[in-house]
């Protein structure tokens, strides 16, 4: 998915003639600490939070204080990655989009980029989770996904982090089973390392459970 898919239609902007003041309330309305300045269909850059709430005089326009030095931005053709990675290493509550010529184009904001990830996870397909813990050298994804195929599991995600004090990989596995005993079983016949499984119970197994304890108490 491309950053120009994920344009924020309600978010609006600030101009130099605003005031601090009114910085402050639109960040406080729509729940974000930075929001993009335009100037003739432009983009000037970020004004922030924490910078007006040091001014002395809230009714200050914004182009006599010279705010809005900081100016992320990601183009519009670029994937939604490189607007997660400007959100990561800026700690950004919006990140504007622009063309070539730095026309703004709008905002990507957490929720729409949070949206996404679940969506590209997915976090909302019904299934559980298999970590597992596996060294730099040994990892082989089509191994992991042929051992998942032959538990007649799909896997509707794969996730890799480096856990920085081992070296070694922690590899997600979003899976389209509930039952995942038999894929454990299958990855530690092949000595693969399982440092957690996650496996959400189905609604009505949690409601048919609840009601045998209930069944239970009452009979005591």
């Amino acid at each position: 998915m491309l950053a120009q898919e994920l344009i924020s239609s309600v978010i609006p902007v600030l101009h130099p003639m605003d005031t601090g003041a009114k910085a402050l309330r639109l960040m406080n309305e729509y729940h974000l600490t930075q929001l993009p300045m335009v100037t003739d269909a432009k983009y000037v850059g970020l004004v922030e939070e924490d910078d007006i709430m040091d001014w002395e005089d809230p009714d200050l326009l914004l182009e006599a204080a010279q705010v809005a030095q900081f100016k992320p931005a990601v183009m519009e053709g670029a994937h939604f990655y490189e607007a997660l990675k400007l959100f990561y290493d800026f700690k950004l509550s919006a990140l504007p989009v622009v063309t070539r010529d730095n026309e703004y184009l709008g905002v990507i904001t957490k929720d729409n980029l949070l949206a996404v990830l679940a969506m590209y996870n997915g976090v909302k397909e019904p299934g559980g989770l298999v970590v597992l813990e596996v060294g730099p050298r040994d990892y082989s994804l089509s191994e992991i996904a042929r051992i998942a195929e032959s538990n007649d599991v799909t896997l509707l995600a794969v996730n890799i982090i480096t856990n920085p004090a081992t070296g070694k990989l922690e590899v997600l596995l979003k899976t389209n089973r509930q039952d995942l005993q038999g894929l454990v079983a299958t990855f530690e016949r092949f000595n693969y390392i399982i440092k957690y499984t996650f496996s959400e119970e189905l609604e009505e197994d949690l409601v048919k459970k609840n009601y045998e304890l209930l069944m239970t108490y009452l009979s005591m």
